[in-house]
């Protein structure tokens, strides 16, 4: 048998190793039925990509682009995928055969035992290739190689996730930060407003057109103002400085964002719930934590049965370093070894347990997952709808409430009506349109929150 023939046996064992398969998870993993659609009304079509480009806000695709490039977390996550991904390969080599090649050279001085005494110097010069390989007749290196492998793509939907999240996240914080700076100019105009009314108020007062009961009225109504105003600045402040921070910028408070928070002119095309299963990272991440969690359990079975390896070696030995290349001077070995578990105190059946608990754990979690999955969708399509319905009617609101104040207003310098009609009227006009703004602004962390939920990738 020369070494030709061991590469043979090699290969057909190779060929005779153990087949495992791990099937993703699918609707029929699930505790509930997946319906054909959303139980609240949306557009048909598959959520498009891209969505931060949506919005029409130029000021926020670019800040978007500085967040992901500078993100910590992200570079801290990207490590981590780089890591599972180099122990994949780890586990996966153990497939394939251990080759190596050693080489020797030694010298040895022996002096017998007679008398007189001869000095004798032998040479040995080798030259060795080395194979060893464990046949995964059941396979068990496969099933933890499988397992690896799930866990390293486990790993890239994390990062999809955090990457989707962290877009999410500064694209809240922008939003907040224009609804924040709109309130503090809000604030500010009203203030200027109420001052202008003090003034009329004191001058009816001196001309004793107004009793003393308007007046402090008045400026107290003035004094609640600044309050308001010195509110929302220390609200802007904060916003601004958040947003600083998700971006990597030392947060000093200096950040420029837009005027205006953009307008949601059109749906978003909400897909099948069946698709989401498919598409957010999430839910494939759990997914896949799924496979590994039944690939280990596969492999703690098979690890109950015994383990065959083959060793062969091939080479060359001769005491004359000028015959190390000569075929007349081969050497070689084939070793088989197979060993069988006996007793080990119970280890190997504990850990074939603790997969399976694994593995038990593991479809709770992924259930978990995809429900609360279709609870978000559901909850941000059913409260965009709600959130259009409220904000309709508050723009009704501020229309009427501020012209009200003005006919108030109007109507108290003529002596038509009292104080506190014209202080109730301005209260509810900057109500009015202070909640208009933080309206505009949940419309927009829903919007998100949708696109989110729906796993939609960023271009």
């Amino acid at each position: 048998m020369n070494f030709r023939k061991i590469i043979l046996i090699v290969a057909v064992a190779m060929l005779s190793a153990g087949c495992v398969q791990v099937t993703p998870p699918g609707e029929e993993t699930l505790s509930v039925t997946v319906p054909q659609g959303w139980g609240t009304g949306s557009v048909s079509g598959s959520p498009a990509d891209g969505w931060i480009e949506s919005f029409g806000d130029e000021g926020l695709s670019a800040v978007m682009a500085e967040a992901l490039s500078g993100n910590l977390q992200l570079q801290a996550a990207l490590s981590r995928l780089e890591q599972a991904e180099a122990l994949a390969r780890i586990e996966g080599a153990d497939r394939w055969p251990d080759l190596s090649l050693s080489g020797s050279a030694s010298r040895q001085m022996s002096n017998n035992l007679i008398d007189p005494p001869v000095r004798t110097r032998s040479d040995r010069f080798g030259l060795d290739a080395v194979v060893s390989w464990e046949l995964d007749l059941w396979g068990r290196v496969r099933a933890r190689a499988l397992a690896a492998n799930a866990d390293a793509e486990a790993a890239q939907a994390d990062y999809a996730a955090l990457r989707l999240s962290i877009a999410s996240r500064v694209a809240n914080a922008w939003f907040a930060t224009i609804a924040a700076r709109r309130q503090e100019a809000l604030a500010l105009e009203t203030v200027t407003s109420f001052e202008a009314n003090l003034t009329t108020v004191q001058e009816r007062f001196e001309r004793g057109l107004s009793p003393a009961l308007d007046l402090r009225l008045t400026r107290a109504n003035v004094a609640n103002a600044r309050a308001t105003q010195a509110l929302q600045k220390r609200l802007a402040d904060s916003s601004a400085r958040q947003l600083e921070v998700l971006l990597g910028r030392y947060p000093s408070a200096t950040v420029s964002v837009s005027d205006e928070l953009p307008v949601l002119l059109e749906p978003v095309p909400a897909g099948l719930p069946s698709e989401l299963l498919l598409r957010r990272p999430d839910i494939l991440g759990s997914a896949n934590r799924l496979m590994a969690a039944d690939a280990r359990l596969k492999e703690s079975k098979r690890a109950l049965l015994p383990a065959i390896r083959l060793t062969g070696s091939y080479g060359r030995a001769s005491n004359d370093l000028d015959n190390i290349l000569k075929d007349s001077f081969d050497v070689w070995s084939l070793l088989g070894n197979i060993t069988a578990p006996l007793f080990q105190g119970g280890r190997l059946r504990a850990n074939v347990d603790r997969s399976d608990a694994r593995l038990n754990e593991s479809v709770a979690n992924y259930r978990d997952t995809v429900l609360t999955a279709f609870r978000e969708v559901e909850s941000a399509l059913a409260g965009e709808a709600y959130l259009q319905q409220q904000l309709e009617a508050l723009q009704v609101s501020v229309e009427e409430s501020t012209g009200a104040q003005e006919l108030a207003e109007e109507r108290y310098e003529r002596g038509l009506v009292d104080i506190i009609t014209v202080l109730e009227s301005q209260r509810r006009a900057f109500n009015a349109r202070s909640a208009y703004i933080s309206l505009q602004n949940e419309l927009l962390q829903n919007r998100l929150a949708l696109y989110l939920a729906l796993g939609g990738n960023i271009r």
